[in-house]
């Protein structure tokens, strides 16, 4: 028949974890601590994704004086953004493109980068006759 421990320490005589944590120095594990918070919060709210953060304190007791080593870690779980994918045909020498290289083509016909390309192009307007006077549109 197993048993758990279970602290005697009477409820109203525990202090609170953010004493403890006032008072311990682990080097520079708050700075990590509050700068993956931000990054987390960031990241969740640009991408909206969840993201976590873990604070590990590993106890061990030395000797039987009551002196306990503390040790923490901090990580954290940033979320990413959503990659975008793309489709591509692999060449008879093992190159990706973005043509099927097995298609033939057709004259007259332009690849989606190519009429892209055209689109972007800047279009001038024909001259204006400067002997006709502007007229007015109802």
């Amino acid at each position: 028949m197993s048993t758990t421990l279970k602290s005697p320490t009477l409820q109203a005589k525990r202090k609170p974890f953010t004493d403890f944590l006032k008072q311990v120095d682990f080097g520079n594990v708050e700075q990590e601590a509050t700068d993956a918070l931000q990054d987390i919060v960031h990241a969740s709210t640009q991408t909206g994704k969840a993201g976590e953060l873990t604070l590990k304190i590993k106890i061990k007791p030395i000797g039987t004086t009551g002196q306990v080593e503390l040790e923490a870690d901090v990580k954290a779980k940033v979320p990413q953004p959503t990659r975008g994918k793309t489709l591509m045909f692999a060449t008879p020498d093992n190159n990706l493109q973005r043509e099927n290289p097995r298609q033939t083509t057709l004259d007259g016909l332009r690849t989606a980068d190519q009429e892209a390309a055209a689109q972007t192009e800047l279009r001038t307007a024909p001259a204006a006759d400067a002997a006709q006077p502007l007229r007015a549109v109802h």
